[in-house]
Formats: structure tokens, sequence, C-alpha cells
């Protein structure tokens, strides 16, 4: 099964629920883009933590069994991972075979021309660079993760994004009072967070490890989070902990003056 082929069988799943692609994004918290780039089969646009979290929440949004669901995606992303070492195995040990035939030929010619031996160092640089190209893209095929600069920049991104409601209107921002909510996240893993301010704001957020964030409001904060356990809050400088374990997605969890009223995972 190809990560195509197992994007449309979530697509169907879906279908046959009778579920839009928005519903299961409500019921998830879950970005439409990435809900989108899932059915397609298109997983690289995320760390694979984020990818299993997601996929776990999706089947669980069209009653699939999420842990079945998970053994099919790794059976997918293997059989990809396996053609692409393959094909890197096939190309590397061609070029090898034509630099060694070219040696010959040019070792074979009656004199060393001043011609013949500048073809052959061009050629050995050639197959140099060729094996460590292919080696560099073998490596990078056994990666489960976006490398951290491409994946940084999506969370810049994502950050300097103004978040907009579903018409495309800016939201409006919110003045800090004496009297204001300060609720702030310290990462220590990458995180996906969705929150509502007031339940009138809403932002969407990845962030990578080691990073800080401050979100102001008046009554209340509603949160979503995947890999609750990688990040902790405080509320006007209290420390309020992790809001779950480690690759457990926390939704709804509803933040007050008081501090946390409810977790649902």
């Amino acid at each position: 099964m190809s990560l195509e082929s197992f994007g449309e069988q979530l697509r169907r799943a879906r279908e046959a629920k009778q579920m839009s692609l928005g519903e299961v994004a409500d019921a998830t918290r879950i970005s439409l883009k990435f809900l989108q780039a899932i059915e397609a089969g298109k997983f690289s646009i995320l760390p694979q933590a984020y990818i299993r979290a997601f996929i776990r929440e999706y089947a669980r949004a069209v009653d699939l069994d999420p842990e079945k669901t998970i053994q099919q995606y790794d059976m997918a992303n293997q059989e990809i991972r396996a053609t692409a070492e393959e094909w890197v195995s096939r190309s590397r040990n061609a070029a090898l075979r034509q630099t060694k035939e070219r040696t010959r030929e040019i070792a074979s010619l009656p004199v060393f021309s001043q011609r013949s031996v500048t073809i052959f160092a061009v050629l050995v640089v050639a197959a140099v660079a060729v094996v460590y190209l292919l080696n560099v893209g073998s490596d990078s095929s056994q990666q489960d993760d976006v490398s951290e600069i491409a994946f940084d920049k999506v969370i810049r991104e994502s950050e300097a994004a103004t978040v907009r409601t579903e018409s495309g209107r800016a939201l409006p921002t919110f003045e800090a009072r004496d009297d204001s909510l300060r609720l702030e996240i310290t990462t220590i893993d990458s995180v996906w967070l969705a929150i509502t301010i007031d339940n009138t704001r809403r932002g969407e957020y990845l962030f990578a490890p080691q990073r800080k964030r401050t979100w102001v409001g008046k009554e209340q904060f509603q949160i979503s989070i995947g890999n609750a356990g990688a990040a902790s809050f405080k509320l006007n400088g209290v420390e309020l902990g992790m809001l779950g374990n480690r690759g457990v997605v926390a939704r709804n969890v509803l933040i007050t003056r008081s501090g946390v009223q409810k977790t649902q995972q």
C-alpha cells in the first residue's frame, strides 16, 4: 500500500460516515490543510510524531481503530522507504560501474594525452560527487522527521501569520489590562496547539522545542494540544504544569482564572 492509497482509505472511511472534512477538523481541532495533506498522502509537511498523533485523531473521528490505522501507515511508509533505498543503491552501483568502464577505456590508450588526463580527473570527481549525493539522499530517506531547518521555517510562518476567521477577516487584537489573564506556554519538544480565547479569538500554532509564547484574555482559554506532555503552562505567572502525557492529544482543556477546569483526552 502506498501513502497515497493509505490517505485514500482514510478519505473513504470519512465519506462512509457522511462527514465533511470540516466536520473532522471541528472534531479533532486539526487544521483543514493538514487533514487535506493526510488524505492526499502528503505526509512530509510535519515531523512523524505529529503525523502519527493526527492520524490517531482522524481515525477516532471516523470510527476507525487508531492503533490499527497507525500500523497501516507504518507499513505504507516502510514500503516507500524500501523503494527509495533500492533506487539509491542501484543508482550508486550504476555510477560506479560507469566510472570504472571509462577509467579502463582511458587507461587502455597507448599514450596518456593531456586531454585524457583531464577527462580522467573530471570523471573521478564526478563519480565521487554522485556517490556522495546518493548517500546523502539515502540518509535523508531514512529519517522520520522533516529537517530542523524546514520545520523551523514552517513554525516561523505559522507564528507570524495573522489569525483569521473562516471568512478571511482578520480577528481583533485584545489590549492587555491589569486584570487580564496571561497564559504562557514553554515547550520541551515539538508541539501543535489550537487555542480559543474568550470564545472569540482562535489561533493554531506549531512550536519547536524550547519556545515560549504568551496569550492575553479576559475570562478563559480553551486549548487542544498534541503531544500534551511536551509543554508546560503558566497562568499569570503561576505554574499550571502539563496538560497530559507525551504523545497524548488533550482536547478542549478549559483554563480560567481558577486554573485548569477540565481535560478531555
